[in-house]
């Protein structure tokens, strides 16, 4: 007999709201659940899923806050297109299925990085002021207390919030909080935390020339190292499209 992928499994664990968003959200985003669908009724969901009703209706609002769901009161509760309403929040919460690294958005992920980081170093260094350069050069300079990945992180925030754009400062927020559990496998390698201070000197001087092209270049191939590292580190091959 033919399974049925869009039937619920029966939770067993603690926080069984998550458990039960997450599990949804893994079928609408793997297509078992299709853009139009709509779901059973909570009554009917909470029998599936061996649980009360209050904890299939905690579930169900952060999958419509997540807006993967649309719950239309008296009519029933239907399965967004997320290719449609989907935001920069549900990044994070597609970049892991099935509880594992879903490799094919963190390398969509990296591209998109890879396209704005850089555009971000180029308005820094034509926008910067008097007093995002002396921040700067403290971190960069002065700042060997704090962890390179904290340091890292601070560079990258300072040099955002040097372009004047809020949206940049909000973006590369985003980016830094899907990537931080990454980062950790590439400051764990000693090259690569070296390469990291190398590259903290090199677009500081930059930034301070206002030499916007430099600063952007450098930024784009301290990315593309970062990314052949980490990618090297869990053990993925960056030459296989495949995975593109």
């Amino acid at each position: 007999m033919k399974q049925d992928k869009s039937r619920m499994t029966p939770i067993a664990k603690k926080r069984l709201h998550e458990e039960i968003m997450e599990q949804l959200k893994d079928k609408i985003i793997r297509g078992d659940l299709k853009p139009g669908s709509k779901l059973p009724p909570e009554r009917e969901l909470a029998n599936q899923l061996e649980v009360n009703r209050t904890t299939v209706r905690e579930a169900l609002h952060k999958l419509e806050s997540m807006e993967l769901i649309e719950i239309k009161h008296g009519n029933g509760i239907f399965v967004r297109d997320f290719f449609e309403s989907g935001s920069l929040e549900l990044a994070g919460h597609i970049l892991f299925l099935n509880g594992k690294l879903n490799i094919k958005i963190l390398r969509n992920l990296l591209d998109l990085r890879r396209l704005l980081v850089p555009e971000i170093s180029y308005y820094a260094a034509l926008n910067r002021s008097k007093k995002d350069l002396d921040e700067l050069e403290r971190m960069v300079f002065q700042s060997d207390e704090i962890l390179i990945e904290e340091k890292d992180w601070r560079v990258h925030n300072i040099i955002a919030r040097a372009s004047g754009n809020l949206l940049f400062v909000i973006l590369l927020n985003s980016f830094t909080g899907l990537t931080k559990d990454l980062s950790q496998f590439y400051f764990e390698i000693e090259e690569n935390r070296i390469r990291s201070q190398k590259f903290h000197g090199e677009i500081y001087k930059a930034i301070k020339r206002k030499d916007s092209l430099k600063a952007k270049e450098i930024m784009l191939n301290v990315l593309k190292f970062a990314e052949e590292q980490t990618l090297k580190a869990l053990g993925i091959d960056i030459r296989d499209t495949s995975l593109i």
